[in-house]
């Protein structure tokens, strides 16, 4: 599908990650965490907060993850002063105020091989309350050797790691869903009662619903791809037709229980991209299985997959690309571009009244158009061809013209930055 990429871009600004690849990959066996220190080392308790950072110090930087050497593709979830970062091979945590390395982890048991190659699902790690604490989730695709005339097999490796130390609080093994390549599990989330765990492709993917607090499967869903887990809901692709191409649609089913929660109005598509928005929202580019029917963008709720109470469907109507992110306050910043008529634009929304509340256009004669990052309370990060930039959400204007950076992701105590060289680095807020 032509617009995949935009979206996807959008997918991963909006989740607050970014893959970042490197050389090599690590191997298993390694059965506790390795590193030193801890999220309350003296640097990090000394860490000034900025609501939201403003400037941020270049060109030092703290290495996160990914570049030559060190595996990959990575994400990264920021928690305070603490980045977590995942790869198919293993799951660290690094101070991003001083670069101190924490601590990591890897599987028990040996990777599954090519799975960098084939995972399309990129989510940050998870951090949920486990037995009290808060933990990583942390999945693995793991062979079990064979013996004599019994083949390898992979299984999957799930374990919840104390994100304070990276001790391991418990593990669970997966049996390996018939039908499936190798390809790497990935944790999307969960409701705070169980974790969601899906591999495989569109067409033929299983997601699995794992009790946190038995650590056994409390459901498993065939053929759905899940793509995000938005409170108590898992949106993915379901294949609506197995025998044939295409027939796929958008589907959201319960993170309790596993169960069809509602599908999306046009039910054979060839082709959809979803991607999370925030506060109940998401972005779907389906492309419909009729030949006479055009691609289409549209905004909508999780709830019920349709256009949210008070946002018009009109409001995408036209729209060739569609990728929006929310502020975690009260805000939403969509970038789109249009093939017939008005071109690309940036545009504010409130959260509550979807009011538009400001918009850039390709070719304005007093402003150029920035290409967003990510947004975080009441700052938009972004680039344009005069370099970084920070505008306000709420009124569109600069409130920033020489932050140093344009991170991808952002809190109070960094930003993080990624590039092919060096991988994943955070850069510490300073004003």
């Amino acid at each position: 599908m032509r617009r995949q990429l935009a979206c996807a871009i959008g997918a991963l600004a909006a989740s607050g990650l970014l893959a970042a690849c490197g050389g090599g990959g690590g191997s298993g066996g390694t059965e506790g965490p390795t590193g030193g220190g801890t999220p309350t080392s003296s640097a990090t308790s000394a860490a000034k907060a900025y609501d939201p950072p403003l400037k941020f110090e270049d060109p030092a930087s703290q290495h996160i993850a990914g570049g030559t050497g060190d595996g990959g593709p990575w994400t990264v979830r920021l928690d305070g002063t603490t980045a977590y970062a995942a790869s198919t091979a293993a799951v660290k945590a690094v101070d991003v105020v001083d670069g101190t390395a924490l601590w990591s982890v890897e599987p028990q048991g040996e990777p599954v091989s090519n799975t960098d190659y084939l995972t399309d699902v990129k989510v940050p790690p998870v951090v949920v309350p486990v037995e009290g604490k808060s933990a990583v989730l942390a999945a693995f695709g793991v062979t079990v050797p064979g013996s004599g005339t019994t083949p390898d097999r992979n299984t999957v490796e799930l374990s919840a790691l104390a994100a304070d130390s990276g001790k391991q609080l418990w593990t669970t093994t997966l049996e390996w869903p018939d039908g499936v390549e190798e390809d790497a599990p990935v944790v999307l989330g969960s409701d705070g009662t169980d974790a969601v765990v899906t591999l495989g492709t569109d067409h033929d993917a299983v997601t699995f619903g794992i009790a946190l607090d038995s650590h056994t499967t409390a459901w498993t869903a065939k053929g759905f791809a899940a793509k995000f887990v938005d409170g108590a809901t898992v949106v993915g692709l379901v294949d609506t037709n197995g025998e044939t191409d295409g027939g796929i649609t958008v589907q959201a089913i319960g993170a309790a229980d596993g169960k069809a929660a509602w599908t999306y109005s046009t039910p054979e598509l060839n082709g959809a991209v979803v991607t999370s928005v925030g506060a109940g929202l998401f972005t779907a580019d389906v492309d419909p299985h009729e030949y006479d029917e055009e691609d289409s963008v549209a905004l909508l709720s999780t709830a019920n997959g349709r256009a949210p109470a008070g946002y018009a469907a009109a409001g995408t109507a036209g729209l060739s690309a569609l990728s929006c992110l929310f502020d975690d306050e009260d805000t939403f910043v969509c970038s789109s571009s249009a093939e017939e008529a008005g071109g690309k634009r940036v545009f504010a929304l409130d959260a509550n009244t979807f009011d538009e509340l400001w918009a850039i256009k390709e070719g304005d004669t007093d402003r150029l158009l920035p290409e967003v990052s990510t947004v975080w309370h009441g700052a938009v990060y972004a680039d344009t061809d005069n370099g970084a930039v920070i505008l306000d959400a709420r009124t569109g204007k600069d409130k920033a013209t020489e932050p140093g950076v344009t991170p991808f992701a952002v809190n109070a105590y960094a930003g993080l930055v990624s590039t092919s060289a060096t991988g994943i680095e955070a850069h510490r807020a300073i004003g």
